[in-house]
């Protein structure tokens, strides 16, 4: 501040010059002060730029706000696995998508450090994420950061009907507390995610799922028998043990438990499958399922809180003998679609030879 006319009227002007980049952005509130030579010690007028390490902290707090602790924690993992490659001194400004994607970029590093392309398609949509967020919420760079994902691993991450009675048994055998085999059936029959259990709400006969603390645009209803009922309030005592010890992510502890717990037993019963087992394999398992028994693509979708049907129809790329294979309850719906289907190739058949023999007939008595 001056009380000088004379002073003040001549940073009016330089400030004058400035003021369309001031408001379009292009120069930040934290810019000002090496900006304006009466703000710094020097008394120059440089524009610096925004490092990396200056904006994470107002990022993750942005996200903190929004999102829960395991996202957050997520975000900050990538954005570290990006800072360690790149450096956190890098300017915002200078970023591009061949910090990402290019020959000496992100991917490749990881890549070399031993990373599947299924793990590092994660960090990016972090950082996709972050990336959005300089473009469009504080403006600090001037365009998007656009780059591509890896393709997808195609390989399967179900539980299969066989394998799911197998932990059963283990647990009934004893050495493992049988709450976990009762919490493994709430996911089987519900097709939850793993941390849904521990954030929704029971009302009534329903479990409703809040979708500004799970995945999903819009809230979700999961209709609940008598017995899962039971099982669902288990799961929430179980979380409230953590919370009344003193725990700072309950809900986090609660499902990572039962995770781990799940690990345990895969590892023991050594499954021949190389299909890797975890509590997501049952939402897969439950989506598999439901497709087959239901017909209907479109409640599925719904059921499981997929934001279009292009998620749900992974579920349809199965072999049908496959299906009998692994999913010997489904025997009976599948048999009863090959039948139908059988009799409408054959009606098909019988009709193309009626009517052909019918052209034949009229064609001789014209």
């Amino acid at each position: 501040m001056t009380k000088i006319k004379r002073i003040a009227l001549q940073r009016g002007d330089i400030i004058k010059k400035d003021v369309d980049n001031i408001k379009d952005g292009t120069i930040q509130k934290f810019q000002f002060k090496e900006r304006f030579p009466w703000m710094n010690d020097t008394g120059t007028s440089v524009l610096i730029d925004q490092t990396l390490e200056n904006v994470i902290p107002d990022y993750l707090a942005y996200k903190e706000s929004k999102q829960r602790a395991s996202t957050v924690d997520r975000d900050r993992v990538s954005i570290n696995q990006l800072c360690d490659f790149i450096g956190y001194s890098k300017p915002v400004q200078e970023l591009s998508y061949q910090d990402i994607e290019g020959v000496n970029g992100l991917i490749q590093h990881l890549r070399r450090k031993g990373y599947k392309d299924n793990g590092i398609n994660v960090t990016l949509r972090h950082l996709r994420t972050f990336f959005n967020w300089l473009y469009k919420k504080v403006k600090l760079i001037n365009e998007p950061i656009e780059f591509d994902f890896l393709p997808k691993d195609e390989q399967e991450y179900y539980i299969d009907e066989y394998q799911i009675q197998a932990i059963h048994d283990y647990i009934d055998q004893g050495g493992i507390n049988s709450f976990f085999k009762r919490a493994l059936i709430f996911y089987e029959y519900t097709g939850v995610r793993a941390i849904e259990p521990f954030i929704g709400e029971l009302y009534g006969d329903w479990l409703y799922i809040d979708p500004s603390k799970s995945k999903g645009k819009n809230l979700r209803k999961i209709q609940l028998s008598e017995d899962l009922k039971a099982i669902l309030l288990e799961m929430q005592a179980f979380r409230d043990e953590y919370r009344d010890n003193g725990s700072p992510a309950p809900v986090e502890r609660a499902y990572q438990r039962i995770s781990k717990t799940l690990a345990k037993i895969v590892k023991a019963l050594k499954f021949s499958s190389s299909r890797k087992i975890t509590l997501k394999s049952f939402r897969h398992h439950y989506g598999i399922r439901r497709v087959f028994m239901t017909g209907n693509i479109f409640q599925v979708a719904m059921e499981m809180g997929h934001k279009n049907t292009t998620t749900t129809q992974h579920y349809l790329r199965f072999q049908l003998d496959e299906l009998k294979q692994y999913f010997p309850s489904l025997i009976p719906i599948i048999e009863e679609m090959e039948n139908m289907q059988k009799k409408s190739i054959r009606g098909t058949k019988m009709r193309g030879t009626i009517y052909s023999n019918d052209y034949k007939l009229r064609g001789l008595t014209r």
